[in-house]
This record gives structure tokens, C-alpha cells and sequence, in this order.
């Protein structure tokens, strides 16, 4: 901007800045266009049901194709609500017919088939829409969870009186792990180390809830995962000469063990010492993810805004955060109210409330912070920082807790 006064020639201090905010307007508006169009792989990943096997016989081969695929539709709709739906609601879930299932589907593909005059028998791969099937729990008065856990670091130690060892090849729940197979989509995963010179050295395998927060970080992020739980396994013989198996289960946490829970895997008459750790690794893994699904189910369609801002140092920085708030799940959108070359104003429209949004943001390695108070509170998204580096909390119980025994004789809260 430039002004005329007197005889001299003013020029506005601003208009160096002029070409810049252009230039940034600019770049934000050609890389919006390209993130809009970025697929929710997550979610897609969530709502995919992979090896539906069916086998069909009919009078042809053509009728018996036609049997088996409204057949994996319906198993795979079954699959998909034990996966999303409360573990407590899954025996309300009304059976569907066939064509109401397909209007979930979004699409499908056969990773394996093989024909006969009669027969057909398949493997499929079925992609559910979200919204619809979210859509249709709700209406029969269920609650879901779309929310991944992310995988669970298990440090799975068996322990013999005051013994505990991890490493060794003669842990037998090591082994159970080791053997267990994980399935794509899952609401919880879990991973195991393989146990090679780095995690010997990161891991003390003789005092299990002793750990240095540090390399059990580093541990962490090596595996991927979002969290790290160790579970002593403890051998029982009962009056009747069964064994059973004692679990007592622990948070890693910065500030130290969290005990979270213990249970009790009965053995069967019959049984080895394999089959009988195999149930009960399949038992934790239910655990995990029923206690997940309970924590951050949602029983509406409906949406709530939270207004929010969000501070960065380049276009690009901005660009993947704001994929990262559309991906995460059960966010129906993200509008920008005003951008700056800085900051980023916003709405974000979300089903659930603050608590179910804040931990599905810190499975992107984002969180909530209050930014400003109000008619409407006003949030700040903030990165959320690894959790060696994270301030450590006070260790002191509340009140109204009481200290868990555990087999240290040490006290954890919960």
C-alpha cells in the first residue's frame, strides 16, 4: 500500500508481507484439494473382514457361487459386530437378511475359490461402509468402539515361586505367544519380542516390575506399539491334581507397574501344558479387547463440536495434521474457521464426547489440552510427547484407593 504525504512517498510497512500470504494461501489451497481426497485407511482397515471361508454345494457350480457369496456376507456382518460391538451387547445383535447386509457392503474380492459341478468353496475379503454399519447398531440399541487400541507390547513372563523368567526357551507362555496368529482389522492387537541381544539387554528378566522407563521406550517404539503390559504367569495345582494358571497383569508406565487386574485360567482334564497356555493367551487377548471396547464405545449417531486450535511451522506440518484429525475415528469432520501461516481455528464434529475424542486422537500421537474458557470451551490440539519424556505423576494413592497386593509385595494403584 502506498500513500502520497506531502512531497514524500510512504510506503506501508505490511507489504513485504503481502507476497508471503499469498504464497501460503496458495500452497494451503493446492494441498487441501489432494488431502480431501486422502482415504481413511484406518477405519477402512477396521471395517475390512478378511478370510470369510464358506462351502457351498448346490445343483450347479453357478447357483452354489451365488449361495456362498450372500453366505460370507452374512458371516462376515457376524465378524464385524464381534469385533466393533460390546462383548456384553453381541447376543442382542439381530440377524439380518441378506439384502439388508449388502447395502452395508462396500465392496468385496475372492482371495481364493475353487469350483466343482456342485460345489463351491471360497475365501473372501468383505469391506463394510462405516457409517451404514455404524447406522444399523445404533438402531438395534447397541453401543461399538471404531477406536484401534493400536498392538499391546506383551512381556509375558512365567514365574515359579520367586523365580520369573522371559527369555528363556522354557517359558511356556512365551512359546503360547509366540505361537498365536493375529487377524488384519482387529479392535486390539497385541506383538511379543522375539527376543534377540537388543531386548535381552532392555529387559531384566529376573525382576519384571523393576524396568528402566527409558529402554523399555525404546523397547516400545521398536515393536510399534502403543502401550507395554507385562503379565506374570504363575502354574497352580488344584485339590484335584488340574493345573491352573494365575495372571497377574501390569500397565508399564513411566512412573512405574500399574497392576490392572488379575485372573484365573482353570485347566481341563486331558490337557497339555501347550493347549492349556494357548486358552490363555486367547483369554487375555479377549480381555483386552473388551475392556478397549467398553472404555470407548459410543451408543449414538449423533455429533458434538469442539472448537479448536492447533499451532505449526510449515504448510506441511499443517497439511498432515489435519489428515490425521480426519482420519481418526468416529470424526465426521473437520472444518477450518481461520487459518493464519501459524494457526489453525477450528470445528471439529465428532461422535462422542471429550474423553472418547482425546484417546482417539492420542492413537495418532495427538491430544486435547484447554486452550481458553468460556460459553464454549475452546481446545488446543497439542503433540503428544513420548511417555519417557512425559513428567512423571505423583505415585501417591487417593484416598479412596487401596494399595493391590502383588507377588513383590509391593503396592501399585490402580
Amino acid at each position: 500500500m502506498t500513500l502520497f504525504m506531502g512531497n514524500n512517498l510512504y510506503t506501508h510497512p505490511y507489504k513485504h508481507l503481502r507476497g508471503a500470504r499469498t504464497v501460503f494461501c496458495a500452497l494451503v489451497c493446492v494441498v487441501l484439494c489432494i488431502a480431501l481426497v486422502a482415504p481413511k485407511q484406518a477405519l477402512a482397515d477396521l471395517y475390512t473382514v478378511e478370510g470369510v471361508e464358506v462351502d457351498v454345494t448346490a445343483k450347479n457350480a453357478l447357483e452354489a457361487r451365488e449361495k456362498a457369496f450372500k453366505e460370507a456376507q452374512v458371516k462376515a456382518y457376524k465378524m464385524l459386530s464381534e469385533r466393533l460391538v460390546n462383548s456384553g451387547e453381541q447376543d442382542a445383535v439381530k440377524e439380518l437378511d441378506t439384502e439388508s447386509i449388502s447395502y452395508m457392503v462396500q465392496d468385496f474380492e475372492v482371495t481364493k475359490e475353487q469350483l466343482s459341478a456342485k460345489r463351491y468353496k471360497g475365501t473372501y475379503t468383505i469391506r463394510f461402509r462405516p457409517d451404514s454399519f455404524r447406522q444399523q447398531v445404533i438402531q438395534q440399541g447397541q453401543s461399538y468402539s471404531d477406536i484401534p487400541r493400536g498392538a499391546v507390547l506383551v512381556l509375558p513372563f512365567y514365574q515359579t515361586g520367586s523365580n520369573t523368567i522371559l527369555w528363556d526357551n522354557t517359558n511356556p507362555f512365551l512359546s503360547a505367544w509366540s505361537r498365536s496368529r493375529e487377524i488384519n482389522g482387529q479392535i486390539a492387537s497385541t506383538v511379543v519380542p522375539i527376543g534377540d541381544i537388543e531386548d535381552v539387554s532392555q529387559i531384566n528378566e529376573f525382576s519384571p516390575l523393576n524396568y528402566d522407563p527409558v529402554k523399555l521406550e525404546r523397547m516400545r517404539d521398536r515393536y510399534g506399539a502403543n502401550e507395554v503390559s507385562i503379565i506374570l504367569a504363575s502354574p497352580e495345582v488344584s485339590i484335584t491334581g488340574i493345573s491352573n494358571v494365575r495372571l497377574s497383569l501390569y500397565h508399564a508406565k513411566i512412573r512405574g507397574p500399574e497392576f490392572s487386574g488379575q485372573m484365573i485360567v482353570q485347566g481341563q482334564a486331558g490337557e497339555t501344558s501347550a493347549q492349556l497356555y494357548d486358552r490363555v493367551v486367547s483369554k487375555i487377548k479377549q480381555r483386552y479387547k473388551s475392556d478397549w471396547k467398553q472404555e470407548t464405545s459410543v451408543a449414538s449417531m449423533d455429533t458434538q463440536s469442539f472448537q479448536a486450535v492447533m499451532n505449526f511451522t510449515s504448510v506441511r506440518e499443517w497439511i498432515d495434521a489435519k489428515q490425521k484429525l480426519e482420519r481418526v475415528p468416529g470424526m465426521a469432520s473437520v472444518i477450518v474457521n481461520r487459518l493464519t501461516p501459524r494457526e489453525a481455528s477450528m470445528s471439529l464434529n465428532y461422535h462422542g464426547d471429550a474423553q472418547r475424542l482425546n484417546t482417539a486422537l492420542g492413537r495418532s500421537g495427538l491430544m486435547l489440552g484447554q486452550a481458553g474458557n468460556g460459553y464454549q470451551p475452546v481446545y488446543r490440539i497439542l503433540r503428544a510427547m513420548p511417555q519417557y519424556q512425559q513428567p512423571a505423576p505423583q505415585v501417591n494413592a487417593p484416598n479412596n484407593q487401596t494399595p493391590y497386593n502383588n507377588p513383590y509385595n509391593r503396592s501399585y494403584y490402580q
